[in-house]
Order: C-alpha cells, then sequence, then structure tokens
C-alpha cells in the first residue's frame, strides 16, 4: 500500500481539516464567552445611562409643566384659583421632585406673583393690619353619603 492511499484511508478528508495549536484552542473555547460577556455588561451600563437621563428629562418636564400651570392659575382674577396657584407653588418648592436650579424658577414665579400686593401693603404704612379671609365653611363638616349609610345601618342594629 501506498502512503497516499493510506492517509485517503485514515484521513478520509484530506487536506479540508486543518488543525490548531492547543493554545489557540484555548483562546478560542475561553475568549468567545469571556468576550460576549463583556459585550452584554458594557450593553446594560449604556442602556442603563440613556434610561436615567431619559427619566431625568421627563421629571423635569413634568416640573416644568406643574410650575407653568401654577403660576398661571397665581395669577389668575379668581380668587379662589390664586390661592390654589399659590399654594401650588409653595408645595413645589418644598417637595422632592425639584433640584436647586428649578427651586429658583419657583421662588421667581411665587415673588412676581406677591410683589404687587406686598408693594400696596407697605405704602400704606406701618399702621395696617393685614387680615387674611378665608373662604372656607366655620361649620363642621358635612358626612358623606357613604358615612350616612354606615351610621344608618349602625343605629338600625
Amino acid at each position: 500500500m501506498s502512503v497516499q492511499r493510506v492517509c485517503a484511508e485514515r484521513y478520509p478528508y484530506g487536506e479540508l481539516v486543518t488543525t490548531l495549536p492547543t493554545w489557540a484552542v484555548w483562546v478560542i473555547s475561553i475568549g468567545t464567552p469571556v468576550l460576549a460577556f463583556v459585550g452584554v455588561v458594557l450593553g446594560q451600563v449604556l442602556t442603563r445611562r440613556g434610561e436615567r437621563e431619559l427619566e431625568f428629562r421627563s421629571k423635569r418636564e413634568e416640573v416644568m409643566r406643574i410650575l407653568r400651570w401654577a403660576a398661571e392659575l397665581a395669577v389668575s382674577d379668581d380668587q379662589a384659583h390664586s390661592r390654589l396657584g399659590v399654594a401650588e407653588l409653595g408645595a413645589l418648592l418644598h417637595s422632592e421632585l425639584l433640584d436647586e436650579e428649578e427651586k429658583d424658577f419657583v421662588q421667581a414665579a411665587l415673588t412676581a406673583v406677591v410683589r404687587v400686593p406686598v408693594e400696596q401693603i407697605e405704602q400704606l404704612g406701618e399702621d395696617v393690619k393685614v387680615i387674611a379671609e378665608s373662604d372656607l365653611p366655620t361649620e363642621p363638616m358635612a358626612a358623606v353619603p357613604s358615612e350616612v349609610g354606615a351610621e344608618a345601618e349602625e343605629g338600625g342594629s
């Protein structure tokens, strides 16, 4: 038998199959999963950073929308709307939603709303007494229908 025939019988694919050194097999078998893991971790970090930026931007937009709404109410001619706007501006100023830069906007809106009344009071002199009026009822609160039904059931038992 010739050497070629023995090689052909022993290695049917002949030169189509190549061999790799042992170190290359180890690098490929261990390196591929490690590189895949690093890629996933890097993608996750970038995605989280993008989500944080998007959340920050949407929170800021919502705060500015609330600020605009409250400022419009605060300068309203209707006294109830005006009080609601000032109360909302005050609540917004003390809320955890705002950063220091945003608190400056709310403080500016509150200052603009109360500047004219304060100036008018100061022009009248020191003998002026400021009395806050409230449209709220002074009598006890009326029972809610669900409370009335519960009291009737308790009394009927």
